[in-house]
């Protein structure tokens, strides 16, 4: 029986993200859906309404909708902001996700934002996306310009694709980003978590992702020597990691 990978994107990004892992699933006999978020992507929610329950409402309405289908494993996916997406769902449909799989993400503590743990954990020497977001007049939205972006999110993919990426970035509802986590031990920590580090992540540094996962621990730990990006940079390498997760949460 196939697993159903529900793939959740990170800020300023949308379903396109995945295009790369999604076939390699796919090919593997497992269904995989990748998510425009509500107010991202291509999806037209006022950016004012958007919270991190949103997001979680939406993605739990998909699991619905394909536990409803199939009778296989859940695999939650979550990268960088879709981290909190994945953490929140978890806490909203825990007996429907067999694990959530924290790519590079956000990984926080109830009652956190990523807001707030930028203002706990960040130190001076970093340069990331955090460091060079602009905002909207009203304060709703987020952006972040292609050249930064290319050098914060895809420092080891091929150029041209890089370029490619950094051009599909659309303004971020803030919402997303600062909503502050709701998660329980009796439903978010019942969701076995896996979470995989990159190493040459100039997003969410490396530093950044030890701490949160050694904040909340999870049960197995995977490596990627790459960009915050690995969906573009090394595909064949995440879907694979991927397809272990789902052979070992059957």
């Amino acid at each position: 029986m196939g697993a159903t990978f529900i793939l959740v994107h990170g800020a300023w990004q949308g379903a396109w993200a995945w295009s790369r892992v999604t076939p390699l699933l796919e090919a593997a006999g497992h269904t995989a859906i990748a998510v425009d978020l509500p107010g991202n992507g291509a999806d037209d929610t006022p950016a004012g309404d958007v919270t991190t329950m949103m997001y979680a409402e939406h993605v739990a309405a998909l699991i619905d909708a394909a536990t409803r289908k199939a009778d296989g494993p859940v695999i939650l996916v979550g990268h960088s902001m879709g981290g909190t997406v994945a953490a929140q769902t978890s806490e909203l449909r825990p007996d429907a996700i067999s694990v959530a799989v924290y790519l590079c993400a956000f990984l926080l503590p109830d009652g956190e934002s990523i807001v707030d743990f930028y203002d706990r954990a960040w130190e001076d020497w970093m340069t990331g996306a955090h460091a060079r977001v602009s905002y909207s007049d009203d304060g709703h939205l987020s952006m972040i310009d292609p050249v930064s972006a290319i050098d914060v999110f895809y420092n080891t993919a091929d150029p041209a694709d890089a370029k490619a990426a950094a051009a599909q970035l659309t303004p971020q509802p803030e919402g997303g980003r600062r909503s502050r986590l709701q998660r329980s031990d009796e439903n978010f920590g019942r969701v076995p978590r896996v979470y995989i580090e990159t190493l040459q992540d100039r997003s969410v540094f490396n530093e950044l992702q030890k701490r949160m996962y050694g904040e909340t621990p999870c049960e197995t730990l995977y490596t990627l020597d790459t960009d915050h990006a690995p969906q573009l940079s090394v595909p064949d390498e995440l879907a694979a990691m991927l397809l272990s997760v789902a052979a070992s949460h059957r």
